[in-house]
This record gives C-alpha cells, structure tokens and sequence, in this order.
C-alpha cells in the first residue's frame, strides 16, 4: 500500500531537501493553523513510554532536530514514541488518532518482528509495518507505523474522531524497537510537529519556545529531552544490550542469586556525558560508580552495577538503586527502581 511507506534510508533526507530547494516550500504553522495534534499514544510520557528519536530537521548529509540537538538520525521523518521494550506490547498500549479526520490507508497483518540488516532488505515499501494514514483535510495528514499485528481498529473511510483508538503500539516493519512512529505531512511534505516547519534546516536552541502544531495538553506532556534515561531496575543476570529490547526488566533478584546487578538504559547520549549508578541496601549494602565520559553520541546506552553474593544469602530488606545522566557535569535525566528481598 503506497499510503504506507515509510523510509528510513539516508537519501530520504537528501530527496527532500532537494525538493524544498527546488520549489521554495517552508510551510510555517501559524495561530490559526486548522491543525492541532493530540497526544497520538496512550502512555504517560517519561515513565511509560519516551521519545526516542525527533525528526530529522537538516536537508543535508547532517542531523539535527527541533531543538538544535542530535536526538534523531540522518533522514528520519517522523516522532518515534517508544516503550521499554517489546514485552510492554502485550499490554495493549493504544495509538490514538491526533486529531479529527477520515482514514486514507490502512495496512495489518505484517509480523511483529525486530528488523535486521538482512530482514529489512525484504521490507522495501513496507518500512511502515501495520499502520494507519489519516487526512485531516487542506493537505494535512498523519501517519502512524509499526502498529501491532492484528490490532488494527479502522477501515479506509472510516471518518475518525481525535483521540479515537486505532489500534497498539507494536514493531512490525522496519523497526529495531517497540514504538510508534508518527509522521506529519502538508500536501506531501514532511512537517516537524514540534516547531510547525518543513526539513528546512532551521532549530530552535530554547524548546521551550518552540511554536509547533501540538494541543496545549501535548506540548506540556511532549517536553523535549536530549538524552534521558528511559529504563532502570535490579536483576540478577548481567543484562545482554540487544535482550533488552525484547525484554527490560530481566531475572528478578531472590535472597540466593549469585549476582545482584542495578543497570540503566539511557537514550540520546552526546560525547562527554556520564552515568551515575548508586545501590544502596540492607547491611550495609552501598555501591556506586560513574563512567568514564562517552567518546561519542550514542542513540542507547546501557550501564550497571552490582555485586556477586559471598554470604549464604542476600540481607533481606528494602534495595533502592539510582541512576542520573550527566551532562557537563549537571544531572539532566534521572530514575530510581526499588525491590524489597525477604527472608
């Protein structure tokens, strides 16, 4: 269904720019725009589900996003709400239409199925996975991918209403997580929903400031955040990166485990920014480390802490861990996770 492709290759990038270039588009929303998104999933931003990557602002070989920042990839043209992992699927986590329209395409049946490099050699024009495309009419529409097998609720024609269920957040396509990817177009033309503008290269160093096509209720809950930490709790088997993925939370602890580890996963890392781990437990129980600067930016990081058991058992009592991403020396994201052990 070509209402549903969804390209996440670098030349889309450089298509679009030539395209700007080439008829001088530079749609900027204004007051009265006849578009305003809502909060297109049912999560609650920050603790439940995070943005992961932003659109892809620059025409050129570079990335940048809304907010002059690198929270997004070369090409990428739309807003990637993403879980912790694939096991939240399975609570069913609704996508919701961003605002009023009719339904223009629709696709299901594709596997949820993490792509690699083979595999998605085999998903040309079907990037999008299971989705939905929305005309909200004078050239606006949305686009909603990567949606959960089977759980579509809408038909092409269907006229919808803003915050009607369309169907789960799934990772069907050419996806590498759990997420919804939202796009915005104008009469064809990718628009950032953050800033109202097309790929015209221009940012914003103050997001807060930012005059995007979001509700007032989304833009209070859309903060922008560069880096943050989106996943932190205690297991008790060293945690293996491309796992968690499928599966966050990992080997619950118990008073016999050889190994009793706090690890954090991180997104949107820049070159210099540290991690900080700190446990703290019954006996006594107290460690903590903080790494090295990162060399360079990272789209997702993992780090942890722990220690292997010497006595009998583990103290039973209450372990609190927590977990900070610093930048220039100042904490800008933080998570805490606790687990009570008894006798």
């Amino acid at each position: 269904m070509e209402q549903l492709v969804h390209r996440k290759f670098p030349y889309c990038g450089v298509l679009v720019a030539l395209l700007i270039e080439l008829l001088g588009t530079n749609v900027q929303t204004e007051a009265g725009s006849p578009l305003r998104l809502s909060q297109p999933i049912a999560c609650e931003l920050g603790k439940t589900c995070f943005i992961q990557n932003y659109v892809d602002v620059d025409p050129g070989p570079g990335v940048r996003d809304y907010a002059c920042g690198s929270a997004t990839y070369e090409g990428h043209t739309g807003t990637d709400f993403r879980l912790q992992s694939a096991a939240e699927t399975e609570k069913k986590v609704a996508v919701l239409a961003a605002a009023d329209g009719t339904v223009k395409g629709r696709r299901d049946g594709m596997a949820d199925a993490f792509a690699n490099e083979a595999s998605g050699q085999g998903l040309k024009g079907r990037e999008c996975g299971n989705g939905v495309v929305i005309d909200h009419g004078d050239g606006w529409e949305t686009q909603y991918c990567h949606m959960r097998q089977g759980s579509i609720a809408v038909n092409v024609g269907d006229s919808v209403a803003r915050g009607q269920h369309l169907g789960d957040v799934g990772y069907s396509g050419l996806a590498e997580f759990a997420h919804l990817h939202l796009a915005v177009r104008h009469s064809g033309e990718v628009i950032d929903p953050f800033s109202g503008r097309g790929l015209d290269g221009s940012c914003i160093s103050d997001p807060g400031k930012a005059t995007g096509l979001w509700d007032e209720a989304a833009a209070a809950a859309l903060q922008y955040h560069g880096g943050e930490v989106f996943a932190a709790t205690f297991t008790a088997t060293v945690p293996v990166l491309h796992e968690l993925e499928r599966e966050h939370a990992g080997a619950k602890p118990d008073g016999q485990s050889e190994q009793l580890i706090f690890f954090a996963r991180v997104s949107n890392l820049r070159g210099g920014d540290r991690i900080r781990l700190a446990v703290k437990g019954p006996a006594a129980f107290d460690v903590e480390t903080l790494t090295e600067p990162l060399s360079r930016n990272k789209a997702t990081y993992m780090a942890y802490i722990g220690r292997r058991r010497t006595a009998p058992s583990w103290p039973a009592g209450e372990y609190e861990g927590q977990a900070q991403l610093l930048r220039g020396g100042a904490v800008i994201s933080e998570m805490r996770a606790e687990f009570t052990l008894t006798d």
